[in-house]
């Protein structure tokens, strides 16, 4: 049976590639398989309220390499800054909620 960072690390692998198989570079994303990505894997931290020159910001920052589109490092390397923030965000927080 996988352990929980086994599962976790296979859903990184595994929603890259049903992300980046829909069009074009099955091996990389375009700004809108991206975006898509984003809207339905990450509701919460990307809500619906950005405007299109958010995403188009986004995509700048992501595509290191300037070609693009968002290869696999370059989308861990967002995955891995995002869990730095969280990290960061709940360092403080109780490890279990208060009874009420």
């Amino acid at each position: 049976m996988p352990s929980t960072l086994e599962e976790a690390l296979a859903a990184i692998v595994d929603t890259f590639q049903q992300y980046s198989a829909r069009s074009g570079d099955k091996f990389k994303l375009s700004q809108c398989e991206l975006k898509e990505l984003l809207l339905k894997e990450l509701p919460t931290l990307a809500p619906t309220r950005l405007r299109e020159c958010d995403y188009n910001t986004l995509m700048s920052a992501l595509d290191t390499n300037k070609d693009c589109e968002v290869d696999f490092t370059e989308y861990v390397r967002a995955l891995a800054c995002l869990c730095i923030y969280c990290h960061e965000y709940f360092r403080d927080c109780p490890p279990n909620p208060p009874c009420p």
